[in-house]
């Protein structure tokens, strides 16, 4: 999404289109709406997601990831609530938080404890309030390039924006954006990150990522057996630049993302699954039309180790 997002402004910036933009995101009241009453002429978007995906994305990307804030923010909580025996380590940094544990605190906060719940990982539907404020378009992710087009079409003014041209592609270009992006900020937290775990650990679990997200093949292993002492973001990025630009079978490292996702999920005890099911995606899965369980996905899946 953010790739999506960062493509269109530097589309408008370059042809000096003048759109407003105005987020209200996680709102508990409704000034959406009565500004709309006033008279204001936003285009209301709602953008979602599957349930699924989305959680096992944000466990990734907050957990596995190096990402110290969340490790500190929710990762002791977890380790603490759900790690029998956990060592000091453990329950003063947060992490090796394991997808099964973070789905445990998932079905616990949404049905127990809803003060510890955090906007990533809650529905959709609780924070972006789609009964009581009115969206002009809801986007999903998974089709969001079709999605914008279809809006575009249905905008007033959409000749004046000069955006009709647009088209948005994962190229070498956007995807050096995304990889840069990522390795920035695990440099930029390296002091905090390198209080619970080694900065080479940190170079490995973000290449695994890479890995992960179809950029890098799973095979191709992480090429470093140390960092060299001047080693910065740059050297970072041409080392998964170079292993992107070497694969052959696209389609193939494409498939690894699905393979995360069912490896991931069939690691899930049956109880916890349909717990999972029940109270957290159920609802979104039927007001946004995804898929409302995963338990016949998983009955013919053979696990192959390739997981978070």
């Amino acid at each position: 999404m953010k790739s999506f997002f960062r493509h269109f402004q530097n589309y408008t910036l370059a042809r000096k289109t003048k759109l407003n933009h105005q987020t209200k995101h996680g709102s508990t009241d409704q000034h959406i709406n009565r500004q709309r009453q006033k008279g204001d002429n936003y285009t209301r978007i709602m953008i979602v997601r599957d349930p699924f995906e989305r959680l096992l994305s944000g466990y990734i990307d907050k957990f596995f990831l190096p990402s110290p804030i969340f490790w500190k923010k929710r990762g002791r909580y977890i380790i603490k609530h759900f790690r029998p025996n956990s060592s000091v380590k453990e329950q003063s940094c947060g992490h090796n938080v394991t997808f099964l544990e973070f789905i445990q605190y998932v079905v616990h906060v949404t049905t127990r404890e809803k003060n510890m719940e955090e906007p990533h990982f809650t529905p959709m539907h609780t924070h972006c309030k789609p009964c009581l404020i009115h969206y002009d378009f809801v986007w999903k992710l998974e089709t969001i390039k079709w999605d914008f087009k279809h809006t575009i079409k249905h905008l007033p003014n959409r000749k004046e924006l000069h955006i009709d041209g647009f088209d948005f592609r994962m190229d070498k270009e956007h995807l050096s954006s995304d990889v840069i992006s990522r390795i920035a900020f695990m440099f930029e937290r390296r002091y905090d990150i390198e209080k619970c775990i080694t900065f080479y650990e940190a170079c490995q679990r973000t290449w695994r990522g890479f890995q992960m997200r179809g950029v890098i093949d799973k095979n191709h292993k992480f090429p470093l057996i140390s960092l060299p002492e001047d080693f910065n973001v740059t050297m970072y990025k041409d080392l998964v630049m170079k292993a992107s630009n070497s694969i052959i079978s696209k389609s193939k490292v494409k498939s690894q993302k699905k393979e995360v996702f069912l490896e991931s999920y069939s690691l899930l005890p049956v109880n916890l699954l349909e717990q999972l099911e029940g109270a957290v995606t159920k609802i979104d899965s039927e007001m946004f039309n995804y898929r409302k369980s995963l338990r016949l996905l998983l009955q013919e899946y053979k696990r192959n180790n390739f997981k978070p």
